[in-house]
């Protein structure tokens, strides 16, 4: 089986599915950090593994950076990234306004944009749909962080892991899964 050379998809559910990813991941970031409490907003439970803050701050930064970079055509006039605010209402507040920024400038892409080409301020370019799946790619990756922090925390419930395993779902019996932990 070959590989799909060209995207057959609707290019308008393309930009919607886009929009899904960034902007609905990036309210999952948002509802979860809002959860952590203050005490624990600059806390992971390991020094290899990012804090709430950390992760609202990566996520806000590059949205910001690549927003620019998509609306921003000529390189030159591209900004640097502000220090993010250190207060956790302020930083939730920016994270929030760069996701409706997002979602406002998404709904405005037809599908001609696409492939158009950017340009960071480092010379490389990229189409408008390059930008849109790497925005995609992070936001999900820090709403993965953010979830392990959530679940590390225990504020979605103190059981031990139990994820659903699809056969006990439809009815095909209990697999030995998750293995025993060591």
């Amino acid at each position: 089986m070959e590989g799909n050379k060209s995207s057959t998809m609707d290019t308008s559910s393309e930009i919607e599915t886009f929009e899904q990813f960034i902007c609905g991941s990036t309210g999952g970031i948002l509802r979860r950090a809002r959860e952590v409490p203050e005490e624990k907003w600059n806390w992971s439970f390991s020094e290899r593994t990012p804090t709430a803050r950390e992760i609202c701050e990566h996520a806000w930064m590059w949205l910001r950076s690549d927003r620019q970079e998509i609306t921003v055509l000529d390189p030159a006039h591209q900004e640097a990234i502000p220090d993010p605010p250190q207060h956790r209402v302020q930083m939730l507040d920016l994270l929030e306004s760069e996701k409706d920024a997002w979602r406002e400038l998404i709904q405005t892409i037809k599908a001609p944009l696409m492939d158009e080409l950017r340009t960071s301020p480092d010379g490389y370019r990229r189409s408008v749909r390059g930008y849109l799946f790497h925005m995609a790619q992070h936001i999900v990756s820090k709403s993965g962080q953010m979830t392990m922090l959530h679940f590390e925390l225990g504020l979605d419930g103190g059981e031990p892991y139990d994820a659903p395993h699809p056969n006990r779902i439809y009815g095909f019996g209990s697999p030995a899964w998750p293995a025993p932990r060591n």
